[in-house]
């Protein structure tokens, strides 16, 4: 399964970490992600079902609980080969029946979780009865005597068959050492010197090779022997008969059970992707959005989850991002000021809601759309990029979106042409905006470019910006500066007028991140000249 986007937006909005974070465990889930498509435009009802259904399993069970079925899960083999040979009519072996012990075993370990008559078929309950006199230790499997009174007889009489022969030539073996005087003829070629044999040889001592000082024997089995031996290896080819009656009769109690365990295993599959969609909910704190079919986006302290653990990692504080965007605005504030942040965010939350997964935030209204697309910063085209510059590549990826029909799209745009000058990459973003407006998509842009979301007539919204931040501290370390820029930023987005101007804070910031002040000063006096008339 992907989503209504393409790798450069996945990898964007977090998308394909979101992916790997509801990756099943076992193998029935992954082909059962495989026959899942993505919930788009039109299938509000189905998503608030399937979202409804992860939200009731991660309330219901514990974390704990969770991680447990998914172990069990993980541990159920895929036995579609065993299955398709015991239709077929071929005997299963002895490893055949363990793997089926095994997904026995982890389909109980489930429904102990889970009442889900699947997993408890009687067919699949008659091959764990059929099975369980050759489990040894809850694990192995061993053909044992128990399977069947015939087996068990057979057994018994090769064993006697066995010792029977081992006497008589272990009889023989007496007499031929005897008569080489020796204490013991060991097995296989033995020599006899010539000078030490009287007469003929005994029938018993078979000459390989003779040489002039010695004969290279065997012992020749005699009558007595042969005849025990004879009834030794037809005592084995009852025996193997009688064990493959056993497992003939166990393969049919399994051909039997084919169909339940086909349904049971599609069932743990459909278990496997609801787990782990469940314990992503547990994990990040989502809730049940609203899904609507109307209106915009209204996302209230929600969260880019990749960054958010990856802040928590660091031991570090993750802002939540409140936005209410319905239809198109643009977003400025200051560099690291989170605008970035907040176009993932929305991104997220979208592919969250198309993947059927609760959404990590406090409240969330959502609409559903057909594709969610990222261009700016961290895009790219299926051009070659070595031909292309930045801005070659950008305009590469919008006009491939251009030339979709998404019924219903939202666009993510981050510092959309930034790298031609700043009047003609203006014109280029509110044409953007426009063209989004016309064709009734959702978009978010950040940009630094003053003016844009007036003159394209959408919303504008700012990010807070600095706080007081104290330039004259001792140079820190990254982690320390962040840290500290982080306590003087204010992350909150709100909406403002549309013709306000957002600082952008780059000197301070550059300060802070550890430009010594001498540069920041040079800095700041060439800023006021460039603002002089002259």
């Amino acid at each position: 399964m992907t989503g209504p986007w393409d790798a450069a937006t996945g990898d964007a909005i977090g998308a394909t970490w979101l992916l790997a974070a509801i990756a099943p465990a076992g193998s029935f889930g992954r082909r059962a992600r495989a026959r899942e498509r993505p919930f788009l435009c039109g299938d509000e009802n189905a998503a608030r079902e399937a979202i409804a259904r992860v939200a009731s399993l991660a309330a219901q069970t514990s974390a704990g609980d969770l991680a447990a079925m998914r172990a069990a899960i993980a541990r159920a083999p895929d036995l579609t080969d065993i299955f398709v040979r015991a239709t077929g009519g071929a005997s299963l072996d002895d490893v055949d029946f363990f793997e089926l012990g095994r997904l026995a075993r982890a389909l109980d370990d489930v429904a102990a979780f889970v009442a889900r008559a699947p997993f408890a078929a009687p067919a699949i309950a008659e091959v764990r009865v059929a099975l369980a006199p050759g489990t040894t230790n809850g694990y192995g499997f061993y053909l044992a005597d128990a399977f069947d009174a015939t087996l068990a007889r057979e057994r018994s009489q090769a064993v006697a068959a066995v010792a029977a022969f081992d006497l008589e030539r272990s009889r023989l073996d007496d007499r031929v050492a005897a008569f080489a005087g020796v204490e013991r003829v060991r097995d296989g070629e033995f020599v006899l010197m010539r000078d030490a044999v009287a007469g003929t040889l005994p029938p018993e001592i078979r000459v390989l090779r003779e040489a002039p000082t010695y004969f290279l024997c065997e012992v020749a089995l005699d009558d007595g022997a042969r005849a025990a031996l004879t009834a030794r290896d037809d005592a084995d080819v009852r025996v193997a008969s009688a064990e493959e009656a056993v497992r003939a009769r166990l393969t049919r109690v399994v051909a039997d059970a084919v169909a339940a365990f086909g349904e049971a295993c599609d069932a743990l599959g459909d278990l496997d992707a609801l787990v782990a969609r469940a314990q992503f909910a547990h994990a990040h704190a989502c809730v049940v959005p609203e899904i609507a079919t109307d209106g915009g986006f209204a996302i209230v302290d929600a969260a880019f989850a990749p960054l958010r653990e990856t802040l928590a990692g660091r031991g570090r504080a993750y802002a939540p991002v409140s936005l209410d965007l319905d239809g198109i605005g643009v977003v400025t504030g200051p560099n690291m000021g989170g605008k970035t942040v907040a176009l993932r965010t929305l991104g997220f939350i979208a592919a969250c809601v198309a993947l059927g997964v609760p959404v990590p935030a406090r409240s969330a209204r959502v609409v559903l759309v057909d594709e969610i697309v990222w261009l700016g910063i961290g895009a790219s085209s299926d051009a070659d990029d070595g031909l292309l510059s930045s801005f070659g590549r950008e305009v590469i990826g919008l006009r491939s979106f251009l030339a979709r029909d998404a019924r219903r799209a939202i666009v993510l745009v981050d510092e959309f042409a930034r790298t031609t000058s700043p009047r003609e990459g203006r014109a280029l973003s509110i044409a953007l905006l426009e063209r989004l407006r016309e064709r009734g998509a959702f978009g978010l842009a950040a940009t630094h470019l003053a003016g844009i979301a007036g003159a394209a007539k959408v919303a504008h919204f700012a990010v807070g910006g600095l706080r007081a931040l104290n330039e004259s501290l001792e140079p820190l370390d990254l982690d320390a500066a962040l840290a500290r820029i982080a306590l003087a930023m204010d992350y909150r987005i709100t909406r403002v007028d549309e013709d306000a101007v957002s600082a952008s804070d780059a000197l301070e910031l550059g300060a802070a991140l550890g430009l010594d002040v001498a540069f920041v000063t040079r800095a700041r006096a060439a800023l006021g000249d460039a603002r002089t008339p002259g």
